[in-house]
């Protein structure tokens, strides 16, 4: 529908294009400013000019792509946010809706707009978005960053006539103000190696932010980084970032152990910042710990901006080690996939950040649903589930419909296969062992735990991942925005490698070296005897169950919660450091987590917005905990109630309240998902759970410790009663603050048992 003549960038706060119709010559006007801050108010209009007038039935489209969450256009409110206000010359009868079009994916997003009459020469054609004249504050600006973010202006001339596109003005959206520092260290380094710290400010929706002041960085390092440097040296630098929103600079550690790092900026204590925790080694580490998102899209597919911006924001802004590229196969032209190979091929830095050249085969669930594909090379041939919107048809019969038509094309090659719960979720009931070594358990879609527990019950071995699937073009550290297509925030893959070169992440993943986490980098080692995470073992039956212990250490980003010990779906150990306090405090965290159904975003969405009041006690204070986005969050606080606006899918949300008299409080939670009450006095040191399925949800409520639980331990389990035949042994760690980990299995076989 489009080329590259219709892309208009509006520099000068205007954008204009003439185009040929069915009715003659017709004009696109856009007025509005062209660098906007996300998620802030803006102002602007479309007008169209038909200098010969426009028929009855002529119809005009405003579309935005996909992962587009600017404001929902809306004429019912004209004081409130994203009030849409059309004036017509020429014509007195229109008519006005929104719309979702998958006929124009990935341009979905669209307000119509319908002549009821025809539009007299010289007529024209307005639509003023945050119109000021009934006091709007202005229309909401999307979320993330875009170097060029689109607004696809269409025009149905006649009826019966093709849709055209107008023009494409672009603007460029920035990020905000600092609202949050992330500090990124390796996993694990030698005692006194220079090792790379990489400091990032990020605005509230997870932009790259501006920051004037310097930051003081502070640890058990040497502040210039030298190797061999004593430990008497002084341990603190100030930084001051660069427009960017980011920089590194260089450390040693001067002693072996668990470390960590924190940053501090004067007059902002709210951007105080602890770095994930490093394992400092006396000799060279046997293997790296890396980590990255090998699953989310740029504007080659559904997804936003360049794909070489997409790689630089996963190299450069979210310090990730590795990344790929999936775009969802149907979408993806021949020269977006010579695209994809190029910048692929240019990205790749050994030793810094390695990519993988991959793309998403992405068939309808019932013809097996979404699978990644990850090829070794630089190169690879696009086949296809269709062709469903590549326009240039004349390679279709080398499509690959069906996931059994897949798995017999790459059978016996060197691509590696992940299944996922995405917008097609993959079906479980096909499996190819020799190309699915990976399965994503959580995303910006949902934290998807049934669907590992799934593939434990068919007795799969793949190993565990997580990463984005995101939409926005920030692989590594995705957020949901105003969540119009995704909940929750990315995950991470860890992954052990010797070194950082394309082969050796390559013979990691297949051999399923790696676990998940829900984006935090959570350090985790889990292994028995001489076996690791991925491992495939025979064991002798016989009364001696000839099993090692498994042992699990972790560091975490926060204080340890619970640990777990799975063999396959099953729980066979429960270590709950939460609970194992013994002096309480006053604060209680109100918590819930659900989905609504098994599946992609839509599909486990639910929605708690909801509250809870307290009688016999006061509220001293109520503190948001979990919550993925601005747009969630705690709406009303007294001494007596809080309410919320709150979505979960598979992941938790809550409150943390301080009251005053605890022991005779009662507590009242009320939402549509589930409603309970609970005498605080009464709780257990393992809290209170109650839980409903069909479709799962639960509401916990437990009494916080004086003092949080540790933040690194270790754990060892036997399974005192192994069962004949294969399993899978695994671990899942959960931390205060709500994130997760899982381990891949080590997957043992008693042989004759």
């Amino acid at each position: 529908m489009s080329g590259p003549e219709r892309l208009v960038r509006v520099d000068d706060g205007n954008a204009l294009l003439e185009c040929a119709t069915a009715a003659g010559r017709v004009s696109a006007h856009y007025r509005g400013d062209g660098v906007l801050t996300a998620g802030s108010l803006t102002r602007f209009d479309v007008t169209v000019q038909a200098p010969s007038g426009l028929p009855a039935a002529a119809c005009l489209a405003l579309a935005r792509r996909w992962p587009s969450d600017w404001g929902t256009p809306q004429w019912q409110r004209p004081e409130a946010n994203d009030f849409v206000r059309l004036d017509a010359v020429g014509a007195t009868r229109l008519r006005w809706w929104n719309a979702r079009l998958h006929l124009w994916h990935p341009f979905d997003h669209v307000l119509m707009v319908e002549l009821l009459e025809p539009l007299a020469a010289g007529g024209s054609l307005r639509v003023r978005f945050g119109d000021a004249e009934g006091g709007s504050p202005g229309f909401s600006v999307q979320t993330f960053i875009e170097e060029a973010s689109p607004l696809s202006v269409r025009l149905l001339a006649a009826d019966g006539a093709q849709w055209i596109e107008l023009a494409r003005p672009v603007v460029q959206i920035v990020g905000a103000r600092a609202q949050r520092l992330v500090l990124t260290i390796p996993g694990r380094v030698p005692v006194q190696q220079a090792f790379t710290v990489q400091v990032r400010a990020e605005d509230a929706w997870g932009n790259p932010a501006s920051l004037d002041a310097p930051i003081r960085l502070d640890g058990p390092f040497p502040a210039d980084g030298a190797a061999g440097a004593p430990a008497s040296d002084a341990r603190s630098q100030e930084i001051l970032l660069p427009p960017a929103g980011w920089c590194r600079v260089s450390a040693a550690a001067s002693a072996a152990g668990i470390q960590r790092m924190t940053a501090l900026v004067d007059g902002r204590p709210d951007l105080a910042a602890v770095s994930n925790p490093v394992e400092v080694s006396i000799a060279k580490p046997a293997a790296l710990l890396a980590w990255g998102d090998l699953h989310a899209q740029s504007v080659i597919g559904c997804g936003a901006r360049s794909i070489d911006d997409y790689y630089r924001h996963a190299r450069d802004f979210a310090a990730t080690d590795f990344g790929s590229h999936q775009a969802n196969c149907f979408l993806v032209s021949n020269d977006e996939w010579r695209e994809t190979q190029r910048s692929t091929r240019q990205m790749q830095d050994e030793g810094r950040f390695v990519t993988l050249l991959g793309v998403e085969w992405s068939a309808a669930s019932r013809l097996g649903g979404d699978h990644n594909l990850y090829f070794p090379g630089d190169t690879a041939s696009l086949r296809r589930c269709s062709h469903e919107f590549v326009a240039d048809k004349s390679d279709a019969d080398s499509d690959l419909p069906h996931v059994q038509d897949l798995y017999r094309h790459y059978r016996d090659s060197d691509t590696i296969v992940a299944v996922h719960v995405g917008g097609r979720t993959a079906d479980l009931q096909f499996h190819e062992p020799g190309l699915d070594r990976l399965l994503e358990v959580h995303s910006t879609h949902a934290t998807s735990e049934w669907f590992l527990m799934e593939s434990l019950r068919r007795g799969y071995r793949m190993g565990v991942i997580a990463g984005s699937d995101s939409v926005d073009g920030r692989p590594g550290a995705s957020h949901p925005g105003r969540m119009a297509v995704r909940n929750l925030r990315g995950g991470l893959t860890a992954v052990e490698v010797p070194e950082l070169t394309r082969p050796a992440l390559w013979r990691a993943l297949r051999e399923r070296r790696c676990y998940a986490t829900t984006g935090e980098r959570i350090l985790v080692s889990f292994s028995a005897g001489q076996w690791r995470m991925g491992d495939e073992v025979s064991v002798p039956g016989g009364p001696d169950p000839g099993l090692p212990p498994f042992e699990l250490t972790v560091a975490g980003t926060a204080p340890i919660e619970t640990v777990d010990f799975f063999r396959d779906d099953q729980l066979l150990r429960h270590h709950d450091l939460l609970g194992a306090a013994s002096v309480w405090s006053d604060r209680f965290r109100v918590a819930w987590r659900g989905a609504s159904a098994p599946g992609n975003w839509q599909r486990a969405r639910m929605q708690w917005d909801g509250g809870l009041q307290v009688s016999g006690a006061r509220i001293l204070t109520a503190a948001p905990w979990a919550f993925d986005t601005p747009d969630e969050g705690l709406t009303e606080v007294g001494a007596g109630h809080v309410t919320w606006r709150s979505v979960t899918a598979g992941d938790w949300d809550g409150v943390v309240l301080t009251l005053d008299r605890p022991q005779q409080a009662l507590l009242t939670f009320a939402t549509a998902p589930l409603s309970v009450q609970c005498r605080l006095g009464d709780l257990a040191p393992a809290g209170w759970l109650q839980e409903l399925q069909s479709p799962s949800r639960m509401v916990e409520i437990r009494r916080l410790p004086a003092d949080d639980p540790p933040s690194q331990a270790r754990f060892e389990f036997r399974d005192s009663s192994p069962l004949p035949g294969p399993h899978a042994y695994w671990a899942r760690i959960r931390q205060i603050d709500g994130a997760y980990a899982w381990t891949s299995p080590i997957f043992v076989d008693r042989v004759g048992a």
